[in-house]
């Protein structure tokens, strides 16, 4: 496979989302999504799969938000070594790694799907990287090298996110 065509992510202005972009519809997915990802006992390959169509969804909702003027910028818990300043940087990072798979970041032994559920921060050593979970609540998504924490990162975002598009959140 020819890969001269895959180029670093680059910081650079969001695509404006297209006219028939359905916030709502994205949002009632990553929530669906979300109640999927939180029972024990799919199996790794429903896991990656669900893991992977948020990773998407959450993307375009962060990106549109962004384009729109009311990114979702916050930076809680985010590894001092990720590449990302903010949530939305960190989700699209995660979801190129999942979806660009002949990259040679997705090929390597770190950047395979990778979860660890509740607390362990050295769960296991790949290369020169632990990978682990640092809450006791949470589990942690590894995607091209990058942790995203579903409760922390992925539903906080969900929840602002619907407020940005006028939506009730869930406390609500």
């Amino acid at each position: 496979m020819i890969t001269d065509n895959v180029v670093p992510f680059e910081r650079r202005a969001p695509p404006a989302p297209p006219a028939d972009f359905d916030a709502s519809e994205a949002l009632r997915t990553c929530r669906a999504l979300m109640q999927t990802l939180g029972q024990y006992d799919l199996s790794e390959v429903i896991h990656e799969a669900c893991a992977a169509m948020l990773l998407v969804n959450l993307n375009d909702l962060l990106q549109t938000a962004r384009s729109i003027g009311r990114p979702v910028d916050f930076a809680d818990h985010i590894d001092a070594r990720e590449d990302a300043r903010d949530v939305t940087e960190l989700v699209a990072r995660s979801r190129n790694a999942a979806c660009h798979v002949w990259t040679r970041a997705a090929r390597s032994t770190v950047y395979r799907f990778h979860r660890v559920a509740g607390y362990c921060p050295r769960a296991m050593q790949l290369d020169d990287r632990t990978l682990g979970c640092d809450y006791h609540d949470d589990v942690a998504i590894y995607y091209g090298g990058h942790r995203l924490y579903l409760k922390r990162h992925a539903a906080r975002a969900i929840e602002e996110l619907a407020l940005v598009f006028g939506q009730p959140a869930r406390g609500s």
